[in-house]
């Protein structure tokens, strides 16, 4: 607008917008800044979409001048520089992006609704049932197989998570049975004992932790 612009996310104040993530293309930002932005009036105003240090104006010709990211002009050495950097994505934008460009439900609402969906079994519940050698309970360990066989709990089956669709009519074939699902950190058991119930295992449930706390509790491991 006359001598200012919105950068959006392409031109920020020392920096540009990211190529590494999804829909990122370092040749069409290279076109956007170097045959567009770059080529107003170096006195324009710029107004990036987000500025991190606290910075309050910046102009295009002071970009061209002290913007690290600027100073490649060569088109090909400016795709070689966004390509060769190594950024890490903070996990709630890769989590967003997943979300926004899928349209589904993120991992933290599909593990609410879980959550609050099914029962649990504290630990100290599980050891005393083992204890006692209650049998009319199935301990279902939904990890990986390395997993699995690096420790786990005593009689506990196997069947993994990714596979739980697939197999559980075969591997219970009795929709009355009772589960209890296991997994290192007590999310993905949630999910597990989740589905379970949507596919008319009632009787399912997940024990309220993991593997990992499991361990760190004293409690009994065998391989």
């Amino acid at each position: 607008v006359n001598d200012h612009v919105f950068t959006g996310d392409t031109l920020l104040m020392g920096g540009t917008g990211r190529t590494d993530l999804p829909t990122g293309d370092p040749e069409r930002l290279y076109e956007s800044l170097f045959n567009k932005l770059l080529k107003l009036d170096p006195s324009t105003q710029i107004h990036p979409a987000h500025e991190y240090k606290g910075r309050t104006g910046s102009t295009i010709g002071e970009e061209i001048a002290t913007n690290p990211r600027l100073q490649k002009t060569d088109r090909a050495e400016f795709i070689a520089m966004m390509r060769a950097l190594n950024i890490q994505a903070p996990t709630h934008l890769t989590e967003a992006l997943r979300v926004n460009m899928s349209g589904k439900k993120s991992v933290a609402q599909l593990l609410a609704e879980a959550t609050s969906s099914i029962p649990f079994m504290s630990m100290a519940e599980l050891s005393n049932r083992l204890d006692a050698r209650q049998n009319n309970l199935i301990i279902l360990d939904v990890r990986e197989r390395d997993q699995f066989d690096g420790g786990h709990l005593p009689g506990a089956m196997f069947l993994p998570r990714g596979q739980l669709e697939l197999r559980v009519n075969d591997v219970f074939p009795d929709p009355t049975v009772r589960i209890v699902t296991v997994c290192e950190l007590g999310k993905i058991s949630t999910l597990a004992a989740a589905t379970l119930r949507s596919l008319g295992y009632m009787h399912a449930t997940a024990l309220d932790g993991g593997m990992k706390s499991w361990r760190e509790a004293g409690y009994a491991v065998e391989k």
